[in-house]
């Protein structure tokens, strides 16, 4: 008996998954570790939040276009690291690029180790806006401001109890296969209102909900911070050249699933799984060490 539509993407979405058993999830904890033990000996003195974000937290990360966002937030008071976020920023940087090369994005910092070798690894300094360990200021090298003031428990608490985590994996993996310039959290967001006033049915109607959505609506779909719904401006994250690129792939992508059905889409779930090479080379690094995953709240 063949196959159904929803029966592929759900088998699709699960051959996807990563979970602290996986090859991929013990390297970067690995990976994690050492780059924790790097902070903590340059500043023995400081009481340090460090942590995963982003797509892992979220549980929306996948197999075939991961990274670990590791947050290190400094309390509101301590100087050590730097008096200013720049010099945060600056610093830890400088820290890091002893046993990585840097390289400086928006307002995280992308390990490459020394052999060349991309360990997936965003990390991001901070300091808290005061005592209460809640809202953080993070440096950022782009846009009108040096500076932005987030929440990044609540961006995880947004997308991770939205209901939608299971539609926002398979966005990521069409946007990944069609080579689609949008960042994570924003794409993660369009998903969210896409669903806002329906998020029933199969994982195929509401997958198909939100391409529509993107194919007809796209310029009506507006995205909020909702660590700060009045102070960041994510429009920019979504320019109009951009919104134009996912509408026509999203409308292309429909036509395409409505005729041949979705394999043609996405190709055979077999022959499109991915070895990658950085996680080979760190898989002897995982194994040689022992893994504990951090929950928000460790110090």
């Amino acid at each position: 008996m063949p196959m159904s539509n929803n029966d592929y993407l759900t088998d699709l979405l699960n051959s996807q998954k990563l979970d602290e058993h996986s090859d991929e999830w013990k390297a970067l904890d690995a990976e994690a570790e050492k780059i924790e033990a790097i902070v903590r000996d340059a500043y023995p003195r400081s009481t340090i939040m460090y942590t995963h974000g982003g797509s892992r937290a979220k549980g929306t990360i996948i197999r075939e276009d991961y990274d670990l966002d590791q947050v290190c937030y400094f309390q509101n008071d301590d100087a050590a690291p730097g008096e200013t976020l720049e010099e945060i920023y600056e610093n830890l940087a400088k820290l890091l690029a002893k046993h990585y090369t840097v390289r400086r994005k928006r307002s995280a910092l992308r390990l490459i180790d020394p052999k060349g070798i991309d360990v997936r690894v965003d990390f991001v300094p901070g300091r808290y806006v005061n005592k209460e360990d809640w809202d953080v200021f993070i440096h950022q090298n782009e846009g009108d401001k040096d500076w932005l003031k987030t929440n990044i428990e609540l961006h995880i608490a947004h997308v991770r109890d939205s209901g939608c985590t299971d539609v926002i994996m398979l966005i990521k993996l069409w946007r990944t296969r069609n080579r689609i310039g949008v960042k994570t959290f924003p794409l993660e967001l369009l998903v969210i209102e896409a669903l806002a006033d329906n998020n029933t049915g199969t994982l195929e109607d509401r997958f198909t909900r939100v391409l529509e959505a993107f194919a007809d609506k796209i310029d009506k779909l507006q995205i909020e911070d909702p660590a700060n719904p009045t102070g960041n401006d994510l429009s920019e994250a979504l320019p109009d050249t951009l919104r134009r690129q996912i509408s026509k792939i999203a409308s292309n992508t429909l036509a395409t699933a409505a005729d041949y059905g979705w394999e043609r889409v996405f190709g055979s779930i077999e022959s499109r799984r991915t070895t990658y090479p950085s996680v080979q080379v760190l898989q002897s690094a995982a194994a040689a060490t022992s893994i504990k995953t951090k929950p928000w709240g460790h110090r």
